[in-house]
């Protein structure tokens, strides 16, 4: 899926995630600072790291803050089926679990 692409359809970003755009920009002004905390200390299976994450790999999938939130919301609103979702989002299906 294009979060980006689908930002300009209003319509079908609520049927995906239950939010406005703007109520989604609300929200992800708490998640961003909030995800980057915790990953900043903690690896993607919860694991204390050792040293501090800087900075987010340049080869993420998910690359940036607003593209995981949609995600988890989209994933949250659907429920659907891992491999669905990591299919959607060029994901494995261990990434998405």
């Amino acid at each position: 899926m294009d979060y980006r692409a689908l930002r300009e359809r209003p319509r079908q970003f609520l049927a995906l995630t239950s939010l406005h755009v703007a109520e989604f920009d609300d929200l992800l002004t708490a998640f961003a600072p909030a995800w980057e905390r915790h990953h900043r200390w903690h690896t993607l299976a919860g694991k204390r790291r050792q040293f501090p994450a800087h900075r987010e790999r340049p080869t993420a999938v998910l690359a940036g803050s607003d593209v995981k939130l949609f995600f988890l919301l989209t994933y949250l609103k659907s429920n659907a089926l891992q491999e669905h979702q990591a299919a959607s989002f060029g994901v494995s299906q261990a990434r998405v679990s």
